[in-house]
């Protein structure tokens, strides 16, 4: 049985890891313990957190936690200019740590959770949950049969996102993903180039031009207050197009994410994934299960930190809007 921590009880965490691991303790029983929650301070909200999702106990000191415990797996769920030293710490002390993105509030600090990942050998991988959504596990399995693809398109469009770091932040999750259906599909990612515009709401939009190891071409658009709330996924091929819709809730709206294959002008397969529950089709229960299938059978799980170094350096060139190449 593997005995699971988690270090975080805030609203990101009560939104959808504590429900995706509640929900992998239910179905694959006496397989985990959800052993302990770790936070700094707020012990009350430690409480009501291990009582709704099913953990043990509560502790206020991570070192007291592991020598406790004795982890075999810990979910980290910081913000990001924690992330650096809570997944760094694990990793340095043994402990088999799943992390929320980005690595690190910059690229150095990626860099240095590679560096650690590399040195200690420790088990990790980098919560980028749209690689584990069930529309993009569709489209990897499409992509095995419906090969090879000339383009690749995908979007991110937001409502009122004014974040000075938005492109690094939260725009990371569209260019990581675009990088993993990369590497699957076209070869890896190549070369970028930034087109940096500022809105008329004040904030930068982003549109992101590439070229795939291929020869292929794609293209990116974060748009975060263009009034709007989806994210679009999209590859074509000779007569055929792969799309993926994740599934979202904003304010009143819930849409549910899609998959669909197109051969020849016509619709041959589709899917729908309801977006609720959150944590089910969105991937983060999907990366659960992918992360500890890993331990269990003793694989090094993926992305790990020096898997998604890249993801960063563009996300990092996307929001300064320069052009980057990759080796």
């Amino acid at each position: 049985m593997l005995k699971i921590a988690i270090v975080g009880a805030g609203d990101w965490s009560a939104y959808v890891h504590g429900p995706a691991l509640a929900h992998y303790a239910k179905e694959h029983p006496g397989e985990v313990e959800l052993a302990a929650v770790g936070v700094r301070k707020n012990v009350q909200r430690g409480e009501e957190f291990a009582q709704r999702f099913g953990f043990r106990r509560v502790y206020t000191n991570l070192d007291e936690m592991i020598d406790t415990e004795k982890p075999d797996a810990c979910w980290v769920i910081a913000p990001i200019e924690g992330t650096r030293a809570l997944a760094g710490q694990m990793m340095e002390r043994g402990v088999p740590v799943l992390f929320e993105k980005p690595p690190g509030k910059n690229l150095q600090e990626a860099e240095e959770l590679a560096e650690i990942s590399q040195r200690t050998g420790t088990p990790n991988m980098v919560g980028f949950n749209r690689r584990f959504a069930s529309g993009t596990l569709q489209l990897v399995e499409w992509v095995k049969e419906q090969g090879p693809f000339d383009y690749l398109y995908a979007r991110m469009r937001r409502s009122k996102r004014m974040d000075e770091e938005f492109a690094y932040g939260t725009g990371i999750h569209l260019l990581d993903c675009v990088s993993y259906l990369a590497e699957t599909a076209l070869g890896g990612t190549k070369e970028a180039w930034v087109s940096r515009v500022t809105a008329p709401s004040g904030a930068y939009h982003f549109y992101v031009d590439l070229e795939f190891g291929s020869g292929a071409r794609g293209r990116c658009d974060i748009l975060p207050t263009c009034g709007v709330v989806d994210e679009t996924y999209e590859l074509h091929g000779h007569f055929k197009t792969l799309v993926h819709a994740m599934p979202w809730t904003a304010a009143e709206v819930k849409v549910d994410g899609k998959a669909e294959l197109w051969v020849e002008g016509k619709m041959v397969e589709s899917h729908s994934f309801p977006v609720e529950p959150v944590h089910l089709h969105a991937g983060f229960y999907h990366e659960a299960c992918a992360f500890l299938a890993a331990l269990k059978e003793g694989r090094k799980p993926s992305p790990s930190a020096e898997e998604v170094v890249d993801s960063v350096a563009l996300a990092e060139a996307t929001q300064r809007g320069e052009e980057i190449t990759f080796g």
